[in-house]
């Protein structure tokens, strides 16, 4: 995180099969459940701004 960068809590609710498949995920991962949701995140962000661009 940079410098300009400041954290946001925030709560998210998601259906019973999001969260199983998020947490399966962050397992197989090696990262915590917020971490996931963060990478899986960036990865829609950074891709819809390549097909912005």
């Amino acid at each position: 995180m940079t410098d300009t960068e400041t954290e946001k809590r925030t709560q998210v609710r998601m259906p019973g099969d999001v969260h199983q498949w998020l947490t399966h995920r962050a397992k197989q991962n090696d990262r915590s459940m917020n971490a996931e949701l963060i990478r899986i995140l960036k990865e829609a962000k950074e891709a819809t701004e390549k097909k912005a661009a």
